[in-house]
């Protein structure tokens, strides 16, 4: 019975965590559209320190299941919580589910933000291959060497 308390203390503790993510994903996308990027850094700054943290739970939660299921939650922890009261069962079920549930529109979340950054990313890419058709994607530095093609700042050695 003392497992099912330490095992929803964490399940409960990680859902706390995940529910932080959201509004900061939020503002992290209107950061990166309005071109904020101190805030964007502050703000990745935050969901570094709770992955952090969430890392520890994880790894808490982890170290629980090896002593409880042997490793292997995902096919034994149903069959575990089937042996307790149905009001404990229904608890840590419902608990999983949620933390399952929080995790996976997180993730979706973040594929939404990295297309967004991918299709912003080839846009710049082509209005910078057709202001400057020479360059066909290659970039070079001062002494003449080929440069890595990621999306640096154009400048330029003239003052207007």
């Amino acid at each position: 019975m003392e497992s099912y308390k330490v095992f929803e203390t964490v399940l409960i503790r990680e859902i706390e965590l995940l529910a932080k993510i959201p509004p900061l994903q939020n503002l992290i996308r209107d950061a990166v559209i309005n071109r904020e990027w101190a805030d964007y850094e502050a703000l990745m700054e935050s969901i570094e320190e709770i992955g952090g943290r969430f890392g520890t739970l994880e790894a808490e939660r982890e170290a629980l299941t090896a002593s409880l299921f042997g490793g292997d939650e995902q096919g034994h922890f149903y069959a575990w919580t089937a042996r307790l009261p149905e009001r404990e069962r229904n608890i840590l079920t419902t608990l999983y589910r949620r933390l399952k549930m929080e995790t996976l529109q997180i993730k979706l979340s973040n594929d939404t933000l990295m297309e967004y950054l991918k299709e912003a990313r080839s846009v710049v890419t082509g209005v910078l291959e057709s202001a400057y058709p020479e360059r066909r994607g290659k970039l070079y530095t001062r002494d003449g060497t080929s440069a890595d093609p990621d999306m640096k700042s154009v400048v330029l050695n003239r003052r207007f």
